[in-house]
């Protein structure tokens, strides 16, 4: 890390190669200008539509019923209950807003599952599940931003650092233990792994 903000210098190779906020705009094409404080007359028309209509109002909600969600807005689980489902949504939404509804749960899916690389045991950011109601809205953040400040964190934690600090220090010596260490990288480190 260098005295520059966000800013990473690797020796890779006997080359210098940076990693930082105009390699990952580069290398992912998202828009990575500041993150906007969204205002209040933005976040009053914010609503939380598609969480009560797919996730019966739930607070808490995961990777895991995004999909089970996203499936049952094509109601693959036929049967009686199946079709009473598909009426009462029917009621609920206007002609091919459904089909957008899909759209919008697979849009929260990929930023939560793939750009953010979230833990799937966390709960989805109820903020973007109500963002993403409002396409242009959600179209215009800028995402690039966001991911690349989770995966910088990510990559620069001080637990991270100092794991591999502690490990560089240890003699080479013939490692008993079965148990492997492990650790998350949030945020897109695809990216990171590619650039360097």
């Amino acid at each position: 890390m260098t005295s520059k903000k966000k800013e990473m210098w690797f020796l890779v190779e006997g080359k210098q190669a940076r990693f930082s906020l105009t390699e990952f705009a580069m290398g992912t094409g998202l828009h990575c200008s500041a993150i906007p404080k969204i205002s209040t007359e933005q976040s009053l028309r914010l609503k939380n539509r598609l969480r009560d209509l797919y996730f019966e109002g739930r607070s808490q909600i995961k990777q895991d019923d995004l999909v089970h969600g996203f499936r049952s807005m094509f109601n693959e689980g036929e049967g009686d209950s199946g079709k009473k489902e598909k009426r009462k949504k029917k009621k609920a939404t206007k002609r091919g807003q459904e089909r957008e509804d899909r759209v919008k749960v697979a849009l929260v899916y990929f930023l939560e599952g793939v750009l953010l690389s979230a833990d799937a045991k966390k709960n989805i950011s109820d903020f973007y599940l109500s963002m993403v109601d409002d396409l242009a809205m959600f179209n215009a953040y800028p995402w690039g931003s966001e991911v690349y400040d989770m995966t910088f964190d990510s990559l620069s934690s001080k637990n991270l650092v100092a794991k591999y600090k502690e490990k560089l220090a240890k003699p080479k010596e013939k490692q008993v233990s079965v148990v492997k260490e492990t650790y998350t990288l949030l945020g897109f480190p695809f990216l990171f792994q590619v650039s360097c």
